[in-house]
């Protein structure tokens, strides 16, 4: 039997990454709690060692050379069953331990998996594929342990065919760039890249408009690489607006939306649990823009709206959570009189009556995206948190009801 095992390097920047060291000052609310401070600069990661790992004695191989894989040691526990273990880029960090690797065996076989987890429990109930583009939920009575175990252990039918096992569904940069694509045929889509990432990846952005530019809506996704619901959803919100309806046509006409569906490529294709390349919870680096990948998403917005001597009404920052929620403000924190955000939510829930989204209440302090547009923009803004299982036909359905119901929105309050 060959047995391998993962050890990971630390370092700090790749050659040739990005970097910026200087802090951006902006009038913000003082720290009412300290530990609300986040430092920003960059910290050293560990990145995985990829390769095929080939367990003969049991007719089994897996690998992690792939984009997007996080798999950072494995061993066979006995003849039926291998441990891997995941870890994360650094710590601390937030519980959000995304894995993924493929499996195959010389004849077909029962496989248990056991995944063991440093600095972390699990959260993601494992998707499968055949294909890496279509995905189904494992069949839960093939989950053997409990919900409360901070490790998990299934079971897997394997074959010589490969088999695809991921803590959600696979969708890296180069998905994001082909629907970038895809829709930016159309004439009124253009494709516009901001910026680029710690490792030098492109920041894509859309700008959906048949207007003058004067009125704007943005909208960001995947800054936490592992967070796909609530990508599925801006997915589907999008290509609402991007659609052929009239209200779609009539919005277009009147606002301009500017879409960054993955502000962290170099965190999603390096299979990361929340942190961009050097190390930073990029949803925590909206006060000082120390990362390159705020830093040149706040300078290309800035440049816009000055540039179009435009108006920004919104902005949605999509993310995914345990449940469906929206982060919002109160009403008396908000920079302006017009409320959208608590409208916005009740007309999402009159139609989704079974699958309903809560309002969260959040404070103006913390470095998060939609603290900034409030606080530096004076821009009414939301975090749009999708639950982790949500059922993916609920997503599609609701994403195109949020996107009908603020359109309507926007229009009537312009």
């Amino acid at each position: 039997m060959k047995k391998t095992i993962f050890l990971s390097i630390a370092i700090a920047l790749l050659p040739g990454t990005i970097s910026f060291g200087q802090t951006i000052k902006i009038d913000w609310p003082e720290y009412t709690n300290y530990t609300n401070y986040v430092d920003t600069r960059s910290r050293n990661i560990e990145f995985q060692d990829k390769g095929i790992f080939d367990f003969a004695a049991i007719g089994v191989g897996v690998r992690n050379d792939f984009t997007g894989a996080r798999l950072n040691g494995i061993k066979t526990e006995n003849d039926s069953t291998l441990a891997i273990c995941i870890t994360p880029e650094n710590y601390p960090i937030n519980m959000s331990p995304w894995y993924s690797f493929k499996i195959w065996a010389d004849s077909e076989k029962d496989i248990y998996i056991r995944l063991n987890y440093q600095q972390g429990r699990h959260r993601y109930i494992p998707k499968l594929s055949n294909d890496g583009k279509t995905w189904v939920q494992i069949d839960t009575t093939e989950i053997l342990s409990s919900r409360k175990d901070p490790s998990a252990l299934f079971r897997l039918n394997i074959s010589p065919d490969t088999l695809w096992v991921s803590a959600q569904e696979m969708m890296c940069s180069d998905f994001t760039y082909e629907w970038i694509d895809q829709l930016s045929q159309k004439k009124y889509i253009k494709s516009i890249t901001i910026g680029k990432s710690t490792q030098g990846r492109p920041i894509k952005a859309m700008s959906i408009s048949d207007s003058d530019d004067k009125n704007m809506l943005v909208i960001l996704s995947r800054q936490h690489p592992p967070e796909l619901t609530g990508f599925k959803e801006m997915i589907s919100f999008v290509e609402t607006i991007a659609g052929d309806s009239k209200l779609a046509k009539m919005f277009r006409k009147k606002f301009r939306t500017i879409v960054v569906p993955m502000m962290n490529p170099d965190g999603v294709d390096n299979g990361h649990w929340r942190h961009n390349a050097s190390g930073i919870d990029l949803n925590r680096d909206w006060r000082h823009f120390n990362q390159p990948e705020t830093y040149a998403f706040r300078k290309f917005i800035k440049e816009e709206i000055e540039k179009n001597n435009a108006t920004l009404h919104y902005a949605i920052d999509f993310h995914s959570t345990l449940t469906d929620l929206f982060y919002l403000k109160k009403p008396e924190d908000l920079p302006s009189k017009k409320v959208i955000s608590w409208e916005f939510i009740e007309g999402i829930n009159k139609v989704m009556t079974n699958n309903p989204i809560e309002p969260v209440p959040s404070d103006r302090e913390g470095q998060n995206s939609s603290n900034w547009f409030i606080n530096e923009l004076g821009v009414e803004a939301i975090t749009y948190e999708v639950g982790d299982n949500t059922n993916r036909e609920v997503i599609k359905k609701r994403g195109e009801v949020a996107a009908f119901t603020l359109m309507t929105i926007l229009l009537d309050k312009d």
